[in-house]
């Protein structure tokens, strides 16, 4: 195999590793890009990567990849971590306090974004 063979191997195996998206799985069930698209969607939120356990009796799920939980609800979405937690509510608005940096940052559905340091873009 030649040089250029090999450069342009490697150039494909890193576009495909750099372009793949990491995988979330639910209860076991390893959903496609389009299902997540579709779920981050209907959820109004990005859905990060990794493994969780979801409850349909309560709504509540745990993210076994980084800890974090919480339970969808009608109008405020409310998770947990090791180092905070936060609210997502369906008008858009959010906030999450951060244990680790002693405050909180927060937005709300028309594009602010504020801090509990006094800064904010509105």
């Amino acid at each position: 195999m030649g040089l250029r063979t090999f450069i342009t191997i490697a150039l494909m195996l890193w576009s495909v590793a750099v372009l793949a998206e990491p995988p979330v799985m639910i209860n076991g069930r390893l959903l496609s890009a389009q299902e997540v698209a579709t779920l981050e969607r209907q959820l109004g939120i990005r859905v990060v990567p990794g493994n969780y356990l979801y409850n349909a009796a309560n709504g509540c799920w745990f993210n076994i990849a980084n800890g974090t939980q919480g339970c969808l609800g009608q109008s405020v979405m409310n998770y947990f971590s090791r180092y905070g937690s936060g609210e997502r509510t369906s008008d858009g608005s959010w906030s999450h306090y951060s244990g680790a940096a002693g405050g909180s940052v927060g937005g709300t559905g028309d594009g602010c974004v504020y801090t509990s340091f006094g800064w904010s873009n509105c």
